[in-house]
């Protein structure tokens, strides 16, 4: 016996459910490695600015503990008078600059550049102003 059209039920075929799914999972194979990237570098920067904020930080303490402090690939994490290293640089970064910068007991340093390598071996440069030690961020 055959049910009248407005009777009839109404849902989606198989064949339409399996297309559906196939372009989800086809977007979500995009998608995730994109925002996987994306929240590596988002990671990245953060914890870039956070050790240009410590650089700007031991001009101010170097002069409250009347310490002059020079920062090179081996003396980085050297405590000073206070008891905490000069740097506390995030799991997975090192400085690979052979290069020295001097932060004076004075509250100025000599300026400079530091190489930094971050987790994933990425090369970057903090270029630190003489005086005023203001850091500014190159990436190479």
């Amino acid at each position: 016996m055959l049910r009248p059209a407005a009777a009839r039920e109404h849902g989606f075929t198989l064949i339409e459910m399996m297309a559906v799914l196939t372009l989800a999972a086809l977007m979500a194979g995009v998608a995730i490695p994109a925002m996987q990237r994306w929240f590596e570098s988002v990671s990245e920067r953060a914890q870039l600015t956070e050790v240009s904020i410590q650089f700007q930080r031991l001009a101010s303490r170097a002069a409250l503990l009347s310490q002059t402090v020079k920062l090179d690939k081996q003396s980085w994490n050297t405590k000073l008078n206070d008891g905490e290293p000069a740097l506390s640089l995030p799991e997975g970064w090192t400085v690979s600059s052979d290069k020295s910068v001097i932060f004076y007991h004075s509250g100025v340093c000599a300026g400079g550049e530091v190489d930094l390598t971050a987790p994933q071996k990425r090369q970057l440069r903090l270029m630190i102003a003489p005086v005023s030690c203001d850091v500014s961020i190159v990436k190479r």
